[in-house]
C-alpha cells in the first residue's frame, strides 16, 4: 500500500494530542506536578549486550567496543529493579515502538513514516520490526551486499537512546518533545514522536510543545519541573536560550533560565568547534549534571559555581588560573574556561503566558533560590572554611563525584532518591539532610556523562 505525505500527516494528526497555544490550560490532574513526588510510570530504553553504537550520522561507523556491554546491561537493570521496588511501572521504549508499528502497519502510516525516517529500511516495510529500527535485527547487522562487501542498513543508536530524558519531557499539562543539537540524536525525538502518536502504551499523553517543529534545540537533561507553575531550564550548552520565552508562552509557566555556557545557536557549528574547554562543558553538560531537586525547596547541587560571590574564586577558577600560570593550559583555553565559569549559573526569568523577560540582576541560581527559602545539599559534602581547605575538598571529593554524576539523581518517592553507587561523600550529605538514598553500581554508565535522571523519562507522578 502506498501513502502520500498528506495522508501521513493526517494519520499523525489523528493521534490524541494537543496543539500548544499561549495560555494553555493545565489538566485538573497534572501528569507530572513536579520532578519530585511518587513516580508512577516511567519510559526507559534498556540496552542489550549486542548494542555497539556504529552510526553513519556521527561518522563513527566502526562499532564502539570500549564499553563492557554486559556490565552496562546489568547496571541499567539495577536501576529498573529499584524503580519497580519503589512502585513505578517501567515502560520499555522497544515495547512502545513495537506496539506503534503493529497499530499502523495495515494503514500504511508505518510504511510512509519508515520511508521518511529510515529510508534504507523502507524498501521492505513488512519485514521491519522494532528491533530492525533499533539496529538489533540479525538480518541487518554486519551483512554483506551483492558485491561481497559490507552493506550499511541500520544505525545502532542505543547507546545515546538510553538517555530517554533528553528526547522528551513530561510537564503538568503534557509532553514537551525535544530537539538535540546532534543530528544523530534528533532521530530519537523523531522516533518518540511516532511512538507517542501511535503506540497504545503512550498515546494517552498529549504533545503540547514540539521543539522539532520550532526548529530550536532542547534536551531534557536541561529541563526541571519545579511545580505546576515553574520550570528551571539550563541553556547555552545543549539547549538554545531562545526556547525559554517560547516555553513560558506555550506552557503558561514561569521559566527560570540558567546559563551554562554562551553559544551562538544561530551560526552553524563547525567540526571541532565544540572541542574548546570540552572537559568543562562535559562536566556541566546539562542542568541535571549539576542541579537536581530532592524535596520541596531542597536541591542537590555543585558547590560554589552557582553563587556570584565565587564567580572568579571558585576552586575550578583557581585550578584554571594555576594551570595557565604553569604553562599547563593554553592562554586561549584558560580564558574561555574562566569566562564560562564567571557567567555560569546566571539566571533570567521569563513570565508565564507572555514570555516577557524579567531581569534578575547579577544573581546566580543558588543566590536567587536562597532568597526563596531553598536549602542545599552540596555534591561532595559540606564546604570547609578557608581557601586551601575548600580547594582540597572540591578537587578531592566534589569534582570526582560530580564527574561520576553525583548530582544526577531521580526521585522515586518523597524523601527517597535513586543514585549511582561510588559517591560516598554526596550520599552521606543527602542522608544527613534527611534524604534516603538507594544506589546501584554504574561504572559503565557514568562514563557516558549521564545519570539516573537522564536514564528515565517520567510519565506520571503523584
Amino acid at each position: 500500500m502506498t501513502i502520500d505525505r498528506r495522508t501521513l500527516l493526517a494519520g499523525l494528526a489523528a493521534a490524541p494530542a494537543l496543539v500548544a497555544a499561549p495560555g494553555l490550560a493545565q489538566p485538573a490532574k497534572p501528569y507530572l506536578p513536579s520532578d519530585i513526588g511518587t513516580l508512577k510510570r516511567v519510559l526507559m530504553h534498556s540496552v542489550v549486550a549486542t548494542d555497539r553504537g556504529g552510526d553513519r550520522l556521527d561518522g563513527n561507523l566502526l562499532p564502539y567496543a570500549e564499553s563492557d556491554m554486559e556490565a552496562m546491561v546489568a547496571q541499567q537493570a539495577g536501576l529498573v529493579k529499584l524503580l519497580k521496588a519503589n512502585g513505578a511501572e517501567v515502560v520499555e521504549l522497544r515495547d512502545a515502538l513495537a506496539a506503534a508499528i503493529a497499530a499502523t502497519r495495515k494503514s500504511g502510516v508505518f510504511a510512509a513514516w519508515l520511508e521518511a525516517s529510515f529510508p534504507l529500511l523502507g524498501a521492505d516495510p513488512d519485514s521491519v520490526t522494532a528491533d530492525t529500527i533499533l539496529g538489533r535485527d540479525p538480518r541487518v547487522r554486519n551483512r554483506l551486499g551483492p558485491d561481497g562487501n559490507w552493506r550499511h542498513f541500520a544505525d545502532d543508536n542505543n547507546g545515546s537512546m538510553m538517555w530517554t530524558r533528553d528526547s522528551a519531557i513530561m510537564t503538568p499539562g503534557g509532553l514537551v518533545m525535544g530537539r538535540s543539537v546532534s543530528l544523530r540524536r534528533r532521530r530519537e525525538s523523531h522516533l518518540l514522536r511516532f511512538c507517542y502518536a501511535h503506540s497504545p502504551l503512550l498515546s494517552r499523553y498529549p504533545v503540547i510543545f514540539d521543539a522539532m517543529e520550532e526548529g530550536i534545540g532542547l534536551e531534557g537533561g536541561d529541563f526541571t519541573v519545579v511545580d505546576r507553575n515553574t520550570i528551571f531550564l539550563g541553556n547555552g550548552n545543549r539547549t538554545d536560550p531562545r526556547i525559554a520565552p517560547l516555553l513560558a508562552q506555550r506552557l503558561n509557566m514561569d521559566v527560570l533560565a540558567v546559563q551554562t555556557v554562551k553559544r551562538d545557536f544561530i551560526r552553524p557549528a563547525r567540526m571541532g568547534s565544540a572541542a574548546q574547554m570540552l572537559e568543562l562543558q562535559l562536566l556541566l553538560l546539562h542542568l541535571d549534571t549539576y542541579f537536581t531537586l530532592v524535596a520541596p525547596k531542597h536541591a542537590l547541587t555543585v558547590p560554589y559555581l552557582l553563587e556570584k560571590d565565587f564567580a572568579e574564586t571558585s576552586p575550578l577558577a583557581r585550578y584554571i588560573r594555576g594551570a595557565r600560570a604553569q604553562n599547563l593550559l593554553e592562554e586561549e583555553e584558560a580564558e574561555k574556561g574562566l569566562t564560562m565559569l564567571k557567567e555560569f549559573g546566571k539566571i533570567t526569568l521569563y513570565r508565564a503566558g507572555t514570555g516577557n523577560r524579567e531581569d534578575l540582576g547579577d544573581a546566580k541560581l543558588v543566590d536567587h533560590l536562597k532568597g526563596q527559602g531553598y536549602r542545599f545539599t552540596w555534591v561532595g559534602g559540606a564546604r570547609p572554611d578557608g581557601d586551601q581547605a575548600a580547594y582540597e575538598a572540591f578537587m578531592e571529593r566534589a569534582y570526582p563525584e560530580l564527574r561520576r554524576q553525583a548530582s544526577n539523581i531521580v526521585q522515586a518517592t518523597p524523601g527517597r532518591v535513586i543514585a549511582y553507587a561510588g559517591n560516598p561523600a554526596t550520599k552521606a550529605a543527602l542522608e544527613a539532610d534527611g534524604i534516603a538514598v538507594d544506589t546501584f553500581p554504574a561504572r559503565e554508565l557514568w562514563a557516558w556523562h549521564g545519570g539516573p535522571h537522564c536514564l528515565t523519562q517520567p510519565l506520571e507522578r503523584l
